[in-house]
């Protein structure tokens, strides 16, 4: 560079610099970015829809950077590693998913924050399905914001059946019909979830339903109410269906997947399940494609039944320092808003929680199956909504199996789940 030259250019450096730090002022600071990790489990399908509603926060908002933390995809193991992380406050997450059922636990050991003054319980209740709205505010306060949800059903074959059963024993009455004829023959009437383990607590509670139990098994006073006349009824049907051959003795050691291949196989004329599988009865290699029914649960009246409220809500880390938590809120925003609702329906059936996601023109377009159980899912009911619950499961799974498989009459069981429901809570 030429001498005058550099003295030109030295003379603008300095006089530029001088300029900017006049009266006292500092240089403005590089723009930051706010960085916060999101844990999630993987989905089932394609990865590239969760991504693409977590790019775009970061597209609507450049001043948010997330990074990802995958998650065992285990609900147990899940469970077990958001206890260990939480309890040691860690902060290495921010946004989580939790089950439905473990709101309460996570609230009361001070491990989630508190959104009320983000997401208003009032909102909530106008915007949710009713169960929903309940699960996630708790005293009021609103702990977590639903993400999707799930609802038992009743799956049929439509081809072997007239139609779906609303009634216990109408759903006994056509097994027995379809069963003498040659075509059905060898096929199991009613399969269910039951192994000992959460599935079978939500197949006992929704039998009870059937049979007139409470919506709510939490009394005012807290205590948790697992004995009665319709939980016995309930869970003696299941019994009953194991013992007169409806249901195959299989099922006493079966989960989802177990009693979906026997279904899909057409092995079985109905079957509880959730909406899951629905997508892998109507794959191209399905034997049943294009034969099955989906309906709510049958009762003792007839009226639509009611099926058990499953699904995922986000939470916010307690832990998360001050500074993350604004763009946290964002995310649960994003991935909880209408759009996302939609957009997880048609890439995974996944329910929507949120009641105007059943009249989106593009949801009921791409996913009619989907939106065709919005009213299914606004008639579903919650497990005992507490800070027990999770104690409470261990000892309702061992109970409701010893029923089903025969080894213990409903009273002696049931009486022996309520004696253990009131130590949770206390009671004398």
């Amino acid at each position: 560079m030429p001498a005058r030259a550099a003295l030109v250019f030295v003379a603008a450096a300095v006089a530029a610099a001088a300029l900017g730090c006049r009266r006292g002022e500092a240089p403005a600071p590089a723009r930051t970015r706010t960085r916060i990790t999101f844990a999630y489990q993987a989905m089932w399908g394609d990865p590239a829809v969760l991504r693409a509603a977590v790019a775009a926060v970061e597209r609507e908002d450049p001043s948010i950077e997330i990074t990802t933390q995958l998650l065992p995809s285990a609900s147990q193991a899940l469970h077990q590693y958001l206890v260990t992380a939480l309890e040691a406050r860690t902060a290495s997450f921010d946004v989580f998913p939790i089950d439905v059922v473990w709101v309460p636990e996570l609230a009361r050991a001070g491990w989630i924050a508190d959104l009320t003054a983000d997401f208003p319980p009032a909102a909530m209740a106008a915007d949710m399905l009713p169960a929903v709205a309940e699960a996630v505010v708790v005293d009021g306060r609103t702990l977590a914001v639903p993400w999707f949800i799930d609802v038992g059903l009743l799956y049929y074959r439509s081809d072997l059946v007239p139609r779906a059963p609303r009634t216990f024993d109408e759903l006994e009455r056509f097994a027995l019909d379809a069963k003498s004829r040659a075509a059905s023959q060898g096929l199991a009437g009613f399969v269910f979830t039951g192994r000992q383990y959460e599935g079978l607590v939500c197949v006992g509670f929704e039998a009870a339903w059937g049979f007139g139990a409470p919506a709510d098994a939490v009394a005012p006073d807290g205590r948790i109410l697992v004995d009665g006349a319709a939980m016995r009824a309930g869970l003696g049907w299941l019994r009953h269906a194991v013992a007169s051959g409806l249901a195959p003795p299989s099922v006493t050691s079966a989960g989802e997947e177990e009693v979906r291949h026997l279904f899909q196989s057409g092995r079985a004329l109905f079957m509880r399940n959730w909406p899951y599988a629905w997508v892998e009865t109507q794959a191209p290699d399905s034997p049943v494609r294009g034969r099955v029914g989906v309906a709510p649960l049958p009762t003792t009246t007839g009226a639509p039944g009611f099926g058990a409220l499953g699904g995922w809500q986000l939470a916010l880390n307690a832990a998360t320092p001050p500074e993350r938590r604004a763009a946290a809120l964002r995310l649960i925003s994003r991935l909880t808003a209408i759009p996302t609702n939609v957009d997880f329906a048609i890439a995974y059936s996944r329910l929507p929680p949120r009641r105007a996601a059943y009249d989106d023109a593009r949801l009921r377009a791409e996913a009619p199956f989907v939106a065709r159980l919005g009213a299914i899912a606004a008639r579903a009911r919650s497990r005992p909504v507490t800070p027990f619950y999770v104690m409470l499961s261990d000892t309702l799974q061992g109970e409701f199996s010893s029923i089903v498989a025969g080894l213990r009459p409903p009273a002696a069981a049931l009486e022996a789940a309520q004696r253990t429901a009131d130590r949770l809570v206390g009671e004398r």
